[in-house]
């Protein structure tokens, strides 16, 4: 180990140390005044906030005649944002709709229609593109503003850029020269300068707690003040720039060798069991929807499987998982069934049961592992990789295979027997 550390440059080693300081002086800070300030209390936390949700949040606060009583402030100020002319008019005969399905089937997230234009927006702070979807709506948007002679836009809400997948690039330049991309930070500033002007406290209050969360749960921003620290610390000097840019290229590494050695672990002890370990091949990358899956046999068509429901590592659950599409034959013979097996086996984690999808039985982790659900924004998550004391992540993972192995009936896994 001192061997490896005499390798590093000098300029890394500093940087760590300094950032460590950094980080334990604002716990501190936090643990002292704890009670005046609630660092960790986050509302959106509170309910599941997905790719409808916030759009939901979004569409609320562009139409002035929601209940928050402040007019067109966000509509207006939305308008600047996309550089869009508004007339004085347009809130009037305004109408904001969600999931606005089209001929196709297809559903923009969000619709703004007055009468002088319509604004489409689609919202992908986590999911991937579908294929030639952009274009698609474009298309629509097109022909329908064209129709009733109104212009249109469609806003790219997300912080990639645009794939060709989604809008190929032989895309008329008529319909192209009208898809405008806007990233969450540039939403965020938006958010943040409305908060200003919004009279009604408990609305202030809403927008602000909505974008702290996409802050940092779709921005993966840390605290600002930390942030501007840290910023101020690898500025100091050419070298701690230099040191920040290595470990930043780095960190894949890292996170690819956490995940590697913390399943090789899991797996050692389940050895005995005959229980077979696997990870996704996009965990390190933080996929949508990977993770790594338990089974107890090689041909179960269910199994046991940690998730990150969205990108980023964001979303943590875990649950018994179909290995493959569900059929409703086996949604009608098997979910029920291992859905009670499950609770009846773990009444302590309060675990979410469904009707259909994937998931007969799942639980989010951080409220019954006390492992962390969005790991961008909590450096302390990883740190639970490193850990293999009897409270670890590594361990409640064992524990919960070894109980479900030992007291659960492992037929339920098994795939159902051909009808003849």
């Amino acid at each position: 180990m001192n061997q490896t550390l005499s390798a590093v440059p000098p300029a890394i080693l500093r940087l760590l140390h300094h950032t460590s300081s950094l980080q334990e002086g604002y716990r501190q800070a936090e643990r002292r005044y704890y009670s005046q300030i609630a660092p960790d209390f986050r509302p959106f936390s509170l309910f599941t906030v997905n790719e409808n949700t916030l759009s939901r949040c979004l569409a609320f606060l562009l139409d002035p005649q929601e209940t928050h009583g402040q007019g067109s402030l966000f509509l207006d100020a939305f308008y600047r944002l996309i550089d869009s002319p508004r007339r004085d008019e347009t809130a009037k005969s305004l109408r904001v709709y969600t999931e606005y399905c089209l001929p196709s089937q297809r559903r923009i997230d969000i619709v703004l229609m007055d009468n002088q234009g319509m604004i489409g927006i689609e919202n992908k702070p986590w999911a991937a593109d579908q294929p030639r979807q952009l274009y698609d709506y474009a298309c629509w948007l097109e022909e329908t503003a064209t129709r009733s002679q109104r212009g249109w836009r469609l806003i790219y809400l997300c912080n990639n850029e645009i794939d060709a997948a989604t809008l190929p690039l032989n895309t008329p330049e008529a319909l192209h020269s009208k898809v405008l991309p806007v990233t969450f930070y540039q939403l965020e500033s938006w958010l943040s300068s409305c908060a200003v002007h919004v009279k009604a406290l408990q609305v202030r209050c809403f927008v602000e707690a909505l974008a702290h969360f996409i802050r940092e749960e779709i921005n993966g921003e840390t605290t600002m003040e930390l942030q501007n620290d840290l910023t101020d610390a690898v500025l100091a000097s050419p070298q701690s720039l230099s040191a920040a840019m290595l470990i930043s290229q780095n960190i894949r590494q890292v996170k690819t060798r956490l995940w590697n050695d913390f399943l090789a672990y899991v797996a050692q002890r389940l050895e005995p069991f005959g229980i077979h370990v696997e990870q996704d091949p996009g965990l390190a990358d933080g996929r949508r929807w990977s993770g790594f899956r338990l089974m107890f046999g090689v041909n179960d068509a269910l199994l046991l499987r940690w998730e990150f429901e969205a990108s980023n590592f964001t979303g943590l659950a875990w649950g018994i998982c179909t290995t493959d599409e569900p059929a409703a034959h086996l949604h009608a013979e098997r979910f029920t069934t291992i859905a009670q097996a499950m609770n009846s086996l773990f009444p302590e984690y309060h675990g979410t049961t469904e009707a259909t999808g994937w998931w007969p039985w799942w639980a989010f982790s951080d409220s019954t592992l006390d492992v962390p659900r969005n790991w961008t924004q909590e450096p302390d998550a990883w740190v639970q990789l490193l850990d293999r004391d009897s409270d670890s992540f590594a361990e409640k993972v064992v524990a919960i295979a070894t109980r479900i192995h030992q007291q659960m009936d492992l037929t339920l896994f098994h795939p159902l027997p051909l009808k003849a």
